[in-house]
């Protein structure tokens, strides 16, 4: 059997596991035995399958057992472990991951936790001894060495603790010295504690899980580690929260790290940054395709109105001091593309994701270990780039809050090939960026909370690209496909109606209506005041998603809350057109024009109602109070056109076509041109109008034709007979 397959055995017998099906999950198991035995875990399943059917049977037979919850949990976990094992051993012989390629390579060599340690704490020595001698060209190809020689160990232990499978006793302790000790970098803790995510990532361990608890304790107020640490625990649990809360000693531990209000504020940021997080794929094509081309067909008209008469004197400079510069940003649209984008990273959008993305090619991304490496300026791929030989450049990148470790080395490594005049620039404007979250740091007394939440942030986002973009991605569960909401440990946190409301409205803002609405669901089921603007929300999001009955009933919910919202009666009244019930929506319609009498909008939409009901001269009166307002808006002028043709008061109908095509017509517009002239029997004029319209309809004649036949209804009542119909299709087809 594939090892493919084998992962798919062992994830059904998980789910199945998860979801308390446990007869289900013995057959799979067994099924999975019966494909590639082993004797031992044959052995064991037996055992826990006969204990689960006495179990049963006692229960069957009426028979108090005070130990059957801790039997059945008991069970279940024994269970989980086993098919871990068993895929563990299967892996072993079949896959070509690198997890299981390294393990064999320490198992080859007798590798223990210690040693491999030891063998880094003596490169550490070797480099501490050059590390305080002043830096200069003479020394610099010794210290790279060094410094490679103690990154190359600390790769080694880091995937020694990745890859360590039911750590023994020993090893934990070992690994709990090393993550405590005073001795121990700082640096290397931070890479080891990601180490120890991908190996709970990889097989869960309760006994790593409580030393991630311990190690949170431990680290109390070094912001980078404990920020790690809970973001870690964040993660387990959105993957093992099911089989982590059978276990007594995970449940009383956590309860009491609830009880740390850092704890529990570190975990909170964490979770609105994980929603956050769902937002990167649509702000990097955001980015590619609204900014950046919005960049390039700006760009000739800024350079123009920068050269002004001598086309070689203009100098990007100039751009600072033009006072043309900003006006043009603003009618350009580019200063609030600007903006919006600015708004997006200081929330914590990632908003670099698409310009690194492309700078993960290099051989230093083929290492595991390397993408979580803490930045430093010491590194050896710092060092052997030309940035070093500017500290200042060096110091900006180091600082530079708003990119993440990996970004910073993807920069370090791509600089030499970056023109100087771009490379400038570009750190002059991450500079800026320092500079400008330096000054909200010291604007705001709660400043600690923003060193707090540019850590969780770019730690974060260490871990997004990681999952996303390294080679062997597929070696990995992605751990940012999980619901929030599945984490029942954390319920008590993420569950209050104050952060599922927060969470919803990030969604609404995003327009992600079906994330929106689960949250605002779940603030109404959990909440135990009535929740009116919630339900307005809820109906709002079902609007969105075009389930517009269900629109309607929250719409309603709220309307007998609060029945002189013009909003909601608004809204309400187009979930009704677009539910097909024109009638009720010019009910509401009306309403709304009683509170509000010239809003155009309104009067726009009766003036539709109308014509769906075929009242074609009531409609044409609300159409004409819309153009006299709004002094020919041609969202007036399109119906008032349609609605004399209707009415077979063609040539004032055919002034108003013609002032819909002198301004900006559609290819619909230019399809009821044609109509319009047919009826005229101005066939000329008609074929000419039709050959536009499907031009604007990119040529495609099917889409042309069937919006013609969906008029057939219209052309017949001005006596265009069938077969006319016909010729004129053929006509366009033919291009006669």
């Amino acid at each position: 059997m594939a090892i493919t397959d084998i992962q798919k055995y062992r994830n059904d017998v998980i789910s199945l596991i998860n979801n308390a099906r446990l007869f289900e999950a013995f057959a799979l198991f067994n099924s999975l035995l019966e494909s590639n035995p082993s004797w031992e875990i044959s052995e064991e399943l037996s055992k826990l399958q006969m204990s689960y059917k006495y179990m049963l049977t006692y229960m069957a037979q009426g028979m108090d057992d005070p130990q059957k919850n801790e039997i059945y949990n008991n069970l279940l976990k024994s269970l989980y472990d086993l098919i871990d094992r068993h895929y563990f051993n299967l892996a072993a012989q079949q896959s070509r991951s690198q997890y299981y390629a390294i393990k064999q390579d320490f198992n080859k060599s007798n590798a223990s936790i210690s040693s491999v340690f030891a063998d880094y704490a003596s490169e550490f020595e070797k480099y501490k001894l050059f590390a305080d001698i002043p830096y200069d060209e003479s020394n610099k190809a010794k210290i790279i060495e060094l410094t490679h020689n103690m990154e190359k160990a600390e790769t080694r232990l880091f995937n020694y603790v990745w890859t360590m499978f039911r750590p023994t006793a020993e090893e934990i302790t070992v690994l709990d010295d090393i993550m405590r000790s005073s001795d121990t970098p700082d640096n290397l803790k931070a890479l080891l504690l990601s180490a120890i995510f991908l190996n709970i990532d990889t097989f869960y361990d309760k006994r790593l899980l409580l030393l991630l608890f311990d190690l949170y304790e431990c680290y109390g107020n070094n912001t980078e580690l404990a920020v790690r640490t809970v973001c870690i625990i964040f993660f387990a649990l959105l993957k093992y929260n099911n089989i982590a809360a059978l276990s007594r000693s995970i449940t009383l531990r956590l309860e009491d790290l609830k009880q740390n209000e850092k704890f529990k504020n570190a975990l909170y940021l964490i979770v609105l940054q994980f929603i956050r997080s769902c937002d990167t794929d649509k702000l990097t094509k955001m980015m590619h395709d609204e900014l950046l081309p919005h960049i390039m067909n700006a760009t000739p008209d800024l350079l123009k109105k920068l050269k002004g008469k001598n086309p070689d004197t203009a100098d990007i400079i100039d751009i600072e001091s033009n006072p043309e510069w900003e006006e043009f940003l603003e009618k350009s649209g580019f200063a609030n593309k600007i903006k919006e984008i600015n708004e997006i990273q200081m929330e914590g959008g990632d908003v670099f994701m698409g310009t690194f993305s492309k700078l993960k090619s290099f051989p230093f991304f083929y290492t595991v270990a390397n993408w979580f490496i803490p930045f430093s300026i010491n590194h050896s791929i710092v060092a052997a780039s030309s940035i070093t030989s500017n500290r200042l450049v060096a110091g900006i990148i180091s600082n530079a809050k708003f990119l993440c470790d990996s970004d910073r080395y993807s920069f370090c490594l791509s600089v030499n090939s970056i023109p100087p005049a771009q490379r400038d620039a570009m750190l002059a404007q991450f500079d800026s960026q320092n500079e400008m979250l330096d000054e909200m740091s010291k604007a705001d007394p709660a400043s600690a909370k923003i060193d707090i939440k540019h850590t969780i942030s770019n730690y974060m986002q260490d871990l997004y690209r990681f999952f996303k973009l390294y080679n062997q991605r597929r070696d990995f569960e992605d751990v940012f496909t999980g619901n929030i909401l599945d984490i029942g440990l954390l319920s008590d946190i993420i569950c209050t109606p104050e952060t599922l409301s927060l969470i919803g409205e990030y969604y609404l803002k995003n327009k992600y209506y079906d994330l929106a609405l689960t949250f605002f669901k779940k603030v109404v089921e959990t909440s135990s005041d009535y929740q009116p603007n919630t339900i307005q929300k809820i109906g709002f999001c079902y609007q969105n998603l075009k389930m517009y009955d269900e629109a309607i009933k929250y719409y309603l919910k709220f309307d007998l809350f609060d029945n002189s919202n013009l909003w909601n009666i608004k809204h309400l009244a187009s979930s009704y057109k677009a539910s097909g019930n024109a009638e009720k929506a010019l009910e509401y319609y009306h309403k709304a024009e009683s509170m509000s009498p010239d809003n155009l909008p309104v009067c726009l939409s009766i003036g539709h109602c109308l014509l769906e009901l075929n009242r074609v001269d009531d409609a044409l009166k609300y159409y004409f109070k819309v153009d006299y307002l709004s002094r020919s808006d041609i969202k007036a002028l399109r119906p008032i056109a349609w609605c004399l043709f209707l009415q077979k008061n063609f040539s004032q109908s055919e002034e108003y076509y013609k002032k819909i095509i002198a301004s900006t017509a559609s290819a619909e517009d230019y399809m009821n041109f044609g109509h319009l002239l047919l009826a005229k029997n101005d066939t000329k004029g008609a074929i000419a109008a039709y050959k536009e319209c499907l031009k604007l309809s990119g040529n495609d004649f099917n889409k042309f034709a069937d919006n013609f036949n969906s008029d057939r209804k219209y052309l017949a009542t001005n006596d265009i007979s069938d077969n006319d119909m016909a010729l004129i299709l053929d006509i366009i087809h033919y291009n006669i």
